[in-house]
């Protein structure tokens, strides 16, 4: 139970670190390569707090069911970085953006990966 604490404390402070301090002042837009760790930190987190999350109901945590975890949750906060940009900003960033992000992702689901399995 600890570790499903843990890791989702760290998704919650991740999120409001972007929402509110990086949103708001604007830094993704001024520091280009400041949206790469942080997708890659998201990714790691989600895919932490998903093999907390099985191993505290004691089922196996394997590469398959973080990645599926994974892709749920990214494809879900791209649909909102669209919205959001698309409604607020009235612009998109586009799909090599979109792409890169998924990737930067993933490379931090793959990392936590190597840490969680048992």
């Amino acid at each position: 139970m600890k570790h499903i604490i843990i890791s989702s404390l760290y998704l919650v402070i991740l999120f409001c670190i972007s929402k509110f301090v990086f949103e708001s002042t604007h830094l993704y837009y001024e520091l280009l390569w400041l949206d790469i760790p942080m997708h890659i930190m998201g990714g790691f987190g989600v895919a932490s707090l998903t093999g907390a999350i099985l191993s505290y109901k004691g089922l196996k945590v394997s590469y398959i069911k973080l990645f599926l975890a994974y892709l749920v949750i990214a494809f879900a906060w791209e649909l909102y970085e669209y919205a959001y940009d698309y409604i607020l900003v009235k612009k998109w960033n586009g799909w090599v953006d979109t792409i890169a992000d998924l990737i930067n992702g993933f490379i931090g689901m793959s990392a936590a990966y190597f840490i969680v399995r048992k």
